[in-house]
């Protein structure tokens, strides 16, 4: 009789325990899946992943390194194939460079306007510094746009797809008669020509559309773009780029070009500001941050400048922070390189790589060394050219063409060089 009131006070204690494992499981799995809601929770996020995956397996440092090796070849892989027809190009002189580096954490950057409110910040995960998107909209620096232009930024998307409230709409513009923060003073103020970009987001897509106005009347509103499975770029960066030729429009997010509109700018346009909109954000709560913008005028014409110069310059070839890792959004440029190389039969180059003066000498004399041979192994391992026709170099901070005190300035410092032998 004993032994069985004890076998039994055991099994409800099983149950019990069971049943209270059960609950914590499910309230950790419920924590997990609302991952990328609340910026501010990354990192209890992976606890608890940690957690619901369990200990990771005893490995040797050799087979881990083999695995992250495999792993970083399989993402530059498709990474390249995502952006094998990508042929945005930057514009040649840079006009406003802005990554906020000289703004101070918490305040709203100086050279910009706002009838709202805003703060520089840093994001978990992201390098730099960042504009937060806190309430009304935000005003550029005035800058007189050529007929010929590019612009690009990154955009952080605090978003999930997993929310239950409505998803905040983001919006972007351009227009001319900009007079410093008059457009947000001046409820009367009207605009000539214009062109409004409007993206909101769901669980499952985005959806662009172009609205341009020509001397206060409507030149073109497109079709609305569905990309659908844009939820996978939610919780990090979108890189948006935007190229005007004269009334031709281009419009790229990520390596997806969106717009591609022969007659959809006016003519002369005249832009001079331009302007983002998003939702008003709490900390952490879905909103927008934008950084790394860059405006930068004309079309480079790499060809003539390798073929009849016997060089080129550009800084258009981008690089994560401190490495020499190429940024994807570069392989637009570096296959018109490539293309011209194959032009000139025989064409051997020298490319040199050159850095801002941001750390030490040494360093960075190592680092531009390094950014140069990077862009060699993509021309050869990406583009086909022979890896005997080039050779690298670096000159680190040595040779400057710009200010090292301002971020533009550092901006064109950041360079590659393309020298024909």
């Amino acid at each position: 009789m004993f032994k069985r009131i004890l076998y039994m006070m055991f099994a409800i204690q099983a149950i019990a325990f069971t049943a209270n494992s059960q609950g914590f499981l499910k309230r950790l799995g419920e924590k997990a899946a609302s991952a990328g809601s609340d910026l501010l929770i990354k990192k209890s996020t992976q606890k608890a992943e940690k957690a619901i995956d369990g200990p990771p397996s005893a490995k040797s440092k050799k087979e881990t390194a083999a695995e992250e090796k495999r792993a970083e070849s399989s993402k530059g892989s498709k990474m390249a194939m995502a952006y094998s027809r990508y042929d945005f190009i930057p514009g040649e002189k840079t006009l406003l460079y802005d990554n906020f580096e000289q703004d101070v954490i918490g305040e709203f950057p100086l050279k910009w306007f706002t009838n709202g409110s805003g703060e520089i910040v840093t994001l978990d995960g992201q390098s730099g510094k960042w504009l937060q998107f806190n309430s009304g909209l935000v005003l550029s620096p005035v800058v007189k746009l050529p007929e010929n232009f590019t612009m690009e930024y990154d955009l952080f998307l605090n978003l999930s797809e997993n929310s239950t409230r409505v998803l905040p709409g983001f919006s972007f513009q351009v227009f001319d008669r900009g007079e410093k923060n008059k457009r947000l003073q001046d409820y009367q103020y009207s605009l000539k020509n214009i062109m409004y970009i409007q993206t909101s987001f769901s669980s499952d897509k985005a959806v662009i559309q172009l609205d341009s106005r020509e001397n206060a009347k409507q030149k073109m509103k497109s079709d609305k773009v569905f990309l659908d499975g844009f939820q996978s770029n939610y919780g990090s960066v979108v890189h948006i780029a935007l190229s005007v030729q004269k009334e031709r429009l281009r419009l790229w997010y990520n390596a997806i070009k969106v717009l591609d509109l022969p007659t959809a700018v006016a003519a002369p346009a005249n832009f001079n500001q331009f302007l983002f909109g998003g939702a008003k954000t709490a900390e952490g709560k879905p909103g927008f941050y934008i950084s790394n913008l860059k405006v930068a005028a004309g079309i480079p014409d790499m060809r003539a400048k390798l073929l009849d110069q016997d060089r080129f310059v550009t800084n258009g070839i981008l690089f994560d922070s401190n490495s020499d890792k190429i940024k994807p959004e570069s392989f637009g440029l570096i296959k018109e390189i490539a293309t011209a190389i194959k032009e000139s039969t025989g064409m051997k180059l020298k490319i040199i790589g050159h850095t801002d003066s941001d750390g030490g000498a040494e360093a960075n004399l190592l680092l531009s060394k390094k950014r140069a041979e990077a862009v060699k192994n993509t021309l050869t391992e990406m583009f086909g050219i022979e890896g005997g026709q080039i050779i690298t170099d670096g000159k680190g901070a040595a040779e400057p063409i710009g200010s090292n005190t301002t971020a533009s300035g550092k901006a064109e410092n950041r360079r590659v060089e393309f020298v024909k032998l």
